[in-house]
This record gives structure tokens, sequence and C-alpha cells, in this order.
């Protein structure tokens, strides 16, 4: 659970500074999203891939091809949803206070958006985690990967509307050019 928190706490941090380029760290939104990696996915983890592991042993053969796509299967479509869901609900309930009305919108505008997103990273990680890590130690290299993905998260869930910032800086907009779609905290930008 440290290891969750310190390394949830670290990505957001990474977001203020890097993809934000926030001056002053807003300090309690980092505190509130260790948190959440101390107190939720650090437990929720452990227990994701120890049960997942015992689970689909019993349906196939150990380190089988089909033992390994059930696995990626499962994690890709049980615990991604989840994964970016209860973020986004932890962000709306005690970073930013939005509540569950702004649960409900950013869900609605950016779920798809994110959880597609994390497709083009987790599948692949967890087979590589899945084939070469052992499942005591998957928890681990998952959260190594989460500083990368945190702070994507914390980024994403801090905009109004990510999609359209990211296509604009595709197009070679820089985010100070992008008028419309202004930080959340902009007087902290």
């Amino acid at each position: 659970m440290t290891t969750s928190a310190l390394l949830w706490g670290l990505g957001d941090v990474l977001a203020q500074r890097l993809a934000e380029q926030r001056k002053t760290l807003d300090q309690r939104r980092t505190g509130m999203t260790a948190l959440y990696g101390g107190m939720f996915m650090g437990p929720v983890g452990h227990y994701w891939y120890l049960t997942l592991d015992q689970v689909v042993s019993r349906l196939f053969r150990p380190a089988s091809p089909a033992f390994l796509a059930a696995k990626v299967i499962a994690d890709t479509a049980i615990l991604g949803p989840i994964y970016v869901m209860a973020f986004y609900a932890w962000g709306a309930m005690t970073i930013d206070g939005s509540g569950w009305q702004g649960f409900k919108e950013k869900l609605t505008k950016d779920f798809i958006p994110t959880y597609a997103a994390e497709l083009c990273i987790w599948p692949a990680f967890q087979t590589f985690n899945f084939i070469k890590i052992p499942v005591e130690h998957q928890l681990l290299a998952v959260n190594l990967m989460t500083l990368v993905d945190a702070s994507f998260l914390s980024w994403a869930r801090n905009q109004d509307d990510w999609v359209a910032l990211v296509m604009n800086m595709m197009k070679g907009k820089s985010a100070a050019e992008d008028t419309q779609q202004p930080a959340k905290h902009a007087k902290d930008v």
C-alpha cells in the first residue's frame, strides 16, 4: 500500500509539474491522489492479482497461451474500467469536490477516451507482466507502470476536455494558444 501511495502521489506531482506546468504544487490534490493509490489501488491490486491467478489457474493450464490470454482479457475488461471509474469518482468526491454531478459529467465526457488510452498501454504491459513477473510481484510491476499512468490519469481528470487539448497539441497548438480548453485550476498554471 505504501508503494502504491508513493507512486500515485509522485504521478500527480509529475502531472502538475510537467504536463500542467504549474508553478505551485497543489499539495492537497497530490495527497488525495496518493491516498487513493494507497487506500484503494494498493489493496485492490494486491487481492486482484492473487485472485485472478488462482481463478484462471483453475480454468487453464498455468503459463499456457490460454492462461495468459484469459488473465489479460479479465484484467482489461474487469479491472480496467473499474480503475478509471474509481479514480474519476474519487477525484470528484474528494479532490475537487464536484460531487456526484461532477463525476457523472466527467464519466460521460471522458470515460471512453480515457479507457481507450488505457487500452493502448495496459494489455501489452500486462502480457509482459503476467509472463515474466511472479504473481507475488505483479502488483509492484504494475505500480511502477502506474507512475506513468497516474500522471496521465491525474492530468486527464483535471482537464475540462483533455481529448480536445491533445488533438490541438497534435495540430501544433500549444496549451497556451488553446484558450477554449483551460485547465480546471487556471490560476495555478
